[in-house]
């Protein structure tokens, strides 16, 4: 009898299992990218691969691979799927995608292809020296400051005469380690009118000459592409010329003296002035920094002797950031490179020798200097020949420089 009722028991297990499955729960598919999820190529084209998981597929449904742009084709799909990117021909930069699908699911990949760049020149450098670090911790932006040439410095850290020198102003979110030498960080920087990381800022990048005077070509472009092994970059003259620069070597560039990482003002305290029978001078010299303004630089003297050209006092030199075809100086600035800025006070490295450059404050002589990088600049006219500026700024060691200065002048073009 308990057999029969085992068997029984068996029977009706088994048809229960028939009709409705022990375990009815099913495990979705899913399908994530590995790599990166956007992807560069030159102008030239090449192939890319697509590292990607697959988890819980089936037996019935495969991996489509499919592309939006015909300069775009696939080669093979397997654990890796490779495409290729064709040459782009044209001067415009251009996109597409590459999408894995598989059922319901569908990844993509973006791909970006530079434009064909007409290189003018090609500069194989050999040297990378002139190099001036500053660390901007409360930005979180390093500067990296590189001179690629064929001639080098001399052993005071001078250019040499009838040379080239291409001169690269990098911003990088890594801090350089290191109190002698340190090594510029790996990545690519784009051109830019700031100084936030990965850019080649537009102000201080520039190709310098040294024929019978110093003559310097600003960039309205450049990428820059730092690898382990050496630098290379593409940059645009303003006359449209395309510079192909290529730099194979060590990335190990000196740090200056410490007076010039901890900050270039010889102040030691916060210094305030009140200047009633002051001199002006300004002059209108175009779009500085390449930002579509005009720059006025203005030149404040407490005392100058327009015959003799003695300087006694303090002294300031400003550059306004006014409209494009702007000619009016009236209003309030801070520190930047647009429309309503003034550009903080900085220094051309001109090989361990430094030249000042935009705004700062200074006595006569240059017995003291600091350069403003904060705070504000008002600007008010009392009649066509006299100016009140208010100055309420500080320097790059945090010494407030405040007061008011009052003078006559005029504007001029040079």
């Amino acid at each position: 009898m308990k057999k029969i009722l085992l068997i029984c028991a068996l029977a009706l297990g088994f048809y229960a299992c028939d009709k409705e499955p022990v375990n009815s729960d099913t495990v979705e598919p899913t399908l994530k990218i590995i790599s990166n999820s956007e992807v560069w190529f030159e102008a030239e084209g090449g192939t890319g691969s697509i590292t990607y998981i697959l988890e819980n597929g089936d037996t019935t449904t495969t991996l489509d691979v499919t592309t939006n742009v015909d300069w775009i084709e696939i080669i093979s799909i397997g654990d890796i799927v490779e495409y290729g990117v064709k040459e782009n021909g044209t001067k415009e930069e251009r996109r597409g995608t590459v999408t894995l699908s598989y059922g319901d699911l569908n990844e993509s990949v973006v791909v970006m292809q530079r434009a064909k760049q007409n290189i003018t020149t090609t500069f194989y450098a050999t040297t990378l020296d002139g190099s001036l670090y500053y660390g901007n911790k409360s930005q979180e932006s390093y500067n990296y400051r590189i001179m690629l040439s064929e001639a080098g410095v001399s052993s005071s850290g001078n250019m040499y005469g009838d040379s080239t020198y291409y001169i690269l102003d990098l911003y990088s979110a890594t801090a350089a380690e290191g109190e002698e030498v340190v090594n510029i960080p790996v990545g690519e920087y784009q051109f830019g009118f700031d100084t936030t990381p990965n850019t080649a800022y537009n102000g201080y990048s520039n190709l310098t000459l040294t024929t019978d005077s110093i003559k310097t070509k600003t960039f309205i472009d450049a990428r820059v592409e730092v690898t382990e092994s050496g630098i290379e970059a593409f940059v645009t003259l303003e006359n449209e010329e395309v510079h192909h620069i290529v730099y194979e070597g060590s990335l190990e560039i000196d740090v200056y003296s410490s007076t010039v990482t901890e900050g270039l003002s010889t102040l030691r305290s916060d210094h305030h002035f009140n200047i009633e029978d002051g001199v002006f001078v300004g002059a209108y010299v175009g779009d500085l920094m390449n930002t579509g303004c005009n720059t006025c630089q203005v030149y404040l003297f407490e005392y100058l002797d327009p015959v003799t050209g003695e300087e006694r006092g303090d002294e300031f030199q400003i550059d306004l950031q006014l409209s494009k075809n702007g000619t009016e100086i009236e209003g309030r600035y801070t520190p930047g490179t647009r429309q309503g800025n003034f550009i903080p006070g900085s220094a051309e490295d001109l090989g361990g020798q430094y030249m000042q450059q935009n705004s700062w404050y200074m006595t006569a002589g240059y017995a003291d200097f600091a350069p403003l990088v904060d705070g504000s600049i008002e600007v008010e006219k009392v009649d066509d020949e006299t100016y009140v500026f208010t100055i309420d700024c500080h320097d790059d060691l945090g010494n407030k420089i405040s007061g008011v200065f009052k003078g006559k002048g005029k504007f001029t073009e040079w």
